[in-house]
């Protein structure tokens, strides 16, 4: 087994970060040396489960020189800013999802990663699940032929007690709601497989919460490559109901429903069809309920990467660039829904 000579340090404990302490700690070449976080309490208590040290000043975490990389899991709206503070110490930097919520923060990020010869990546886990592997391949292969459409719906929930942690639902933390927090994870997918966004027009409103931001978003898209699209996320669905991502094109169509193929008609292939796709636990209405098995190893694949990148000397697959483009599409909806246009991309 290869020694773990690669130190990560974990910035912010909250809800995501076992599953970025798990995943690294999997990996035969990584380790968890140090985690930061302004509560006190709850940092030292994620330090002793996790067996590694505890630091409330970041700047004293990132002057070790055993650490090789930082995984910011902070509120979103300061992923950029702490994201800094360790390319300037010389440490990689991954940046849970969404990479930061806005361009201008993402773009200084990756400037400042390139500055001080770091690379800069996020986790999008849903990538890494065998069935949208799956998908991927079946795009690139050319088995689904020219792609036509394909949409993303995300018919969540969640209660008001979720918002009342302080920066969910805000504009200057969350950057968004429904669209930005949760349903980037499909937004990505969709625009992984269907290509760039050329032109959005949406809606983005918040029906069911009292929060600042969106508890519902629409939108339609038309993708460079002259395909159309729609996308819908929520937290205002009653109960929940799993999210649903569909491609479709000349020579097949594909449904998935809760991260299971539940349709799956390609030219040449046997069809598949599973009437029971996504009864199985996810996020729907349980913040934590997609962190499961899938999860864990998703985000292995993702943190050993950037360690491949890194010796390897190539950028991350999903490096900051890559990770920006969600958050664009995100972000077009927003100014759509503000003043009634359609927004163009790029």
């Amino acid at each position: 087994m290869t020694a773990k000579t690669h130190g990560f340090g974990i910035v912010g404990c909250g809800v995501i970060a076992p599953t970025h302490a798990d995943a690294i700690t999997r990996l035969d070449n990584a380790h968890v040396a140090a985690v930061c976080d302004l509560n006190e309490e709850a940092g030292k208590a994620f330090a002793e489960e996790w067996n590694c040290d505890y630091y409330k000043d970041l700047s004293e975490m990132v002057a070790r020189d055993d650490i090789f990389a930082c995984n910011i899991l902070v509120p979103s709206g300061l992923h950029a800013k702490l994201g800094r503070v360790c390319a300037e110490a010389g440490k990689h930097v991954i940046c849970t999802k969404p990479i930061d919520i806005t361009l201008e923060a993402i773009d200084d990020l990756i400037a400042a990663a390139d500055a001080n010869g770091v690379k800069v990546g996020a986790t999008h886990q849903n990538r890494n699940f065998p069935v949208y592997q799956r998908i991927k391949r079946a795009i690139e292969e050319g088995n689904l032929g020219d792609l036509l459409y394909g949409n993303a719906f995300v018919p969540w929930y969640r209660a008001d007690e979720y918002y009342s942690q302080g920066w969910q639902g805000t504009w200057k933390m969350d950057g968004g709601g429904a669209l930005m927090n949760q349903s980037i994870h499909y937004i990505d997918l969709l625009i992984w497989f269907m290509g760039d966004v050329a032109k959005v027009t949406g809606f983005a409103d918040h029906l069911a919460h009292d929060i600042e931001t969106e508890d519902c978003g629409t939108a339609a898209l038309k993708f460079a490559s002259g395909a159309q699209g729609l996308i819908q996320g929520t937290t205002c669905t009653y109960k929940g109901s799993p999210a649903r991502i569909e491609i479709h094109g000349t020579k097949g169509n594909v449904l998935v429903v809760g991260d299971e193929v539940a349709i799956w008609d390609v030219e040449g292939e046997q069809e598949e069809y599973n009437p029971d796709a996504g009864m199985s636990i996810t996020g729907a209405s349980d913040p934590k309920g997609g962190m499961q098995e899938n999860a864990v190893h998703s985000h292995m694949e993702q943190i050993g990467d950037m360690i491949a990148a890194v010796e390897e000397g190539r950028e991350p697959t999903l490096n900051g660039q890559e990770a920006r483009r969600a958050v664009e599409v995100i972000l077009s909806i927003y100014i759509s829904s503000q003043n009634a246009e359609v927004v163009e991309l790029g």
